[in-house]
């Protein structure tokens, strides 16, 4: 064969084989990207499967923690309320001994100034049967004691009324 036919074999083999290696090499390079692209992701996935699976465990860490404060704060508050609950009731019988004492003070009060009266009216008769006027003073006083009797009557009434209505609500102080 001529040079001239090999040349323009070879021109027309190479002028269609060109395109075709041209494409047979971009493909492979697009698979390789692929790969590379694929591997990339997976990293990438699996990096967020390990982060994931460590913020779970860190999330049962937490909740277990959680539980167990919440677990020793239900004890604590039943402890407190226990607490609270004795204090009220040792706080109630105080407060009825209390109450008691005062009461108890407040009718020897009563009493005696009762019996004071009683004795300022006796000496009053007395200075009168023996032809004296009593004093002012001793007027007054009388008055002002038995002001005094009446007010005290008056806080004890009170004060027995408000007891009968507290042991008709709480009942009898325990012993």
């Amino acid at each position: 064969m001529s040079a001239e036919i090999w040349l323009a074999l070879i021109v027309a083999f190479s002028s269609s084989i060109g395109p075709l290696i041209l494409a047979v090499v971009s493909t492979a390079l697009r698979n390789v990207e692929r790969r590379h692209d694929y591997a990339r992701q997976d990293a990438v996935a699996a990096q967020a499967a390990v982060a994931a699976k460590l913020l779970i465990e860190r999330q049962d860490e937490v909740a277990a923690q959680a539980r167990e404060a919440a677990s020793l704060l239900l004890e604590s508050n039943k402890s407190v309320a226990a607490t609270a609950a004795m204090t009220n009731q040792k706080l109630d019988i105080i407060h009825t001994l209390v109450n008691s004492n005062m009461t108890a003070a407040m009718q020897a009060e009563f009493d005696a100034t009762v019996r004071e009266l009683a004795m300022m009216r006796e000496v009053v008769a007395l200075n009168k049967a023996a032809g004296r006027e009593p004093h002012q003073e001793a007027l007054s006083a009388i008055l002002a004691t038995s002001h005094k009797i009446e007010e005290l009557k008056a806080n004890l009434d009170d004060r027995l009324k408000q007891t009968k209505e507290v042991k008709t609500q709480t009942g009898p102080p325990p012993d």
